[in-house]
């Protein structure tokens, strides 16, 4: 491998502060400093490489997102940009026309603008129906914790012989029949009835989205894993397409198959894949009603639901069993009252702030559990992207009282808080860039959000790279650009310190390296 000198550069510091050269030997890095003290050892390296005073970040650092469901989700039928119930209609037609599937099945569906006032709660049809009947029709929203599904689809999932066994939020029904509108545990029999994609499939899926994140300069993730898919990575490695550092979340019920699942994996190189923690869920979302909240919904007389893994009491035995052998945990919790459940839980804990257990999402955040973050050591794992769907969504369905502790990074930093940025991926665009601007602008589509709560963009590009980093347990490797860490770094095409912070999503990578090696380039 060649040894590489870059200068003349613009290398991003966590402090703030710019290098201007860094050097790179036996794919780390072994300097950094100013440019005479790398002319003053460039007979070290084989090749001088003139950065003509490039920006240069850490490798990006996706700290949530779903990577094989997210690459198998780029393949199906993507309702983002989807506004209206006739551009659904129209999408679902085209999507069957050039693809001849066996189901139609998409994800990212906005349905609460898009089925606004269409039928829903007022006809004993079923609305999916009208979109397509003749396959099974299954559609996500963008949270990913409710869907529409087709009668073809109830019937084939068998949630049509089980409506007993569901409440009616969980499976929406009118005058007793189903609408076709399911939220979370209903959609895992429908899940349980998709049409299961081959290794290959999976393999080649996952190795053109990592392509896809090389050009984003993004060369870690951390990735909420399912056990079945383990054996994707095993075979990436083995073909030598594994260019990605991944550090995998799998259930909190597979913590008594820890061993197996590390047998499994074992010869996949630690430095490109490692089984970090164990993931559980607190509560559901926002767009279905399911985060749990201090107060109830608005016009409505429930505040949320815990899962069953709460409620049965499972979440506490597994998680005292996890601190105890010195694994992280991360706990999915969206609502107020969640978020406190799960500080009260981690308080409970002896090894909370060494392991760096972590709250994914934390959306909301009460006023008085804000100083709990930094003084328990509990890592804030959030997305800002969510902010596109939520900034609107709130002022239908929450109090005035709880809108103003919606995505509260500011005031978690500032109390001495740690927030580390993903994406969740598929739910959102997986663009760091747009990631960037939201947390630096506050701005969406009708105006900005609380802009008051706008970070820094050095904060902002500290969360993407050395706090993601530490969210993992990994900060001695990776994460800043710094002597004896592993040279994963980005030249920007853009100098995002130089544009104007509405324009940072139009930023653009010009190279992006992991372990020293180009594996991207404009």
């Amino acid at each position: 491998m060649k040894s590489l000198l870059f200068i003349n550069g613009k290398v991003w510091q966590a402090d703030g502060s710019f290098s201007e050269a860094f050097g790179v030997n036996n794919s780390h890095f072994d300097l950094v400093g100013n440019d005479s003290e790398a002319k003053a050892k460039a007979n070290s390296y084989s090749e001088i490489i003139d950065l003509k005073g490039k920006l240069v970040i850490p490798g990006l650092i996706d700290g949530h997102l779903h990577l094989v469901k997210g690459s198998l989700m780029r393949r199906l039928l993507d309702c983002t940009h989807i506004n209206s119930i006739e551009e659904l209609k129209s999408a679902v037609k085209e999507y069957n026309q050039s693809n001849a599937p066996k189901w139609i099945i998409g994800g990212n569906l906005d349905m609460n603008k898009v089925l606004a006032g269409y039928g829903i709660g007022g006809t004993t049809e079923n609305i999916a129906d009208d979109l397509f009947s003749d396959l099974p029709l299954y559609i996500t929203n963008y949270d990913y914790h409710s869907a529409i599904c087709n009668t073809k689809a109830l019937e084939l999932s068998g949630l049509s012989g089980k409506l007993d066994e569901f409440t009616g939020e969980e499976i929406q029904r009118v005058q007793g029949k189903p609408n076709g509108i399911i939220r979370e545990k209903a959609l895992e029999n429908v899940i349980s009835a998709l049409p299961v994609p081959t290794m290959h499939g999976k393999v080649q899926a996952a190795e053109e989205f990592i392509d896809v994140l090389h050009s984003y300069g993004i060369t870690s993730v951390s990735d909420i894993t399912l056990p079945v898919d383990l054996d994707v990575f095993v075979e990436l490695y083995m073909q030598n397409k594994l260019k990605l550092r991944i550090n995998s979340y799998i259930p909190f019920d597979e913590f008594n198959n820890f061993e197996h699942h590390l047998n499994r994996t074992k010869e996949i190189d630690q430095d490109y894949f490692s089984i970090s923690g164990f993931k559980a869920f607190w509560d559901g979302a926002l767009g279905s009603e399911t985060a749990l909240f201090s107060q109830n919904y608005k016009g409505r007389d429930h505040n949320g639901y815990k899962t069953e893994m709460v409620t049965s009491g499972r979440v506490y035995d597994l998680a005292k069993q996890i601190d105890s052998a010195n694994m992280q945990m991360i706990i999915h919790a969206i609502g107020d009252l969640a978020v406190k459940d799960v500080l009260d839980l981690y308080e409970s804990l002896p090894n909370t702030k060494k392991l760096r257990h972590r709250i994914e999402h934390a959306q909301h955040v009460s006023d008085s559990d804000i100083e709990r973050f930094g003084k328990l050591g509990v890592m804030a794992s959030v997305q800002p992207l969510h902010l596109k769907y939520d900034a609107r969504t709130v002022y239908g369905k929450l109090p005035e009282s709880l809108i103003g502790n919606t995505h509260n990074y500011l005031n978690i930093i500032k109390a001495g808080g740690i927030i580390n940025f993903g994406t969740d991926f598929p739910i959102v665009e997986v663009d760091p860039f747009e990631n960037l601007r939201i947390a630096a602008t506050r701005k969406i589509v009708n105006g900005s959000f609380t802009p008051e709560l706008c970070l820094t963009l050095n904060d902002c590009i500290k969360c993407y790279t050395i706090n993601n980093a530490y969210s993992n347990n990994n900060d001695n490797a990776v994460g800043s650009i710094s002597k004896g860490k592993v040279a994963d770094f980005v030249i920007m095409d853009d100098d995002l310190f130089e544009m104007e912070s509405d324009d940072i999503s139009k930023a653009r990578v010009y190279k992006t390296y992991l372990n020293g090696e180009e594996v991207y380039s404009a």
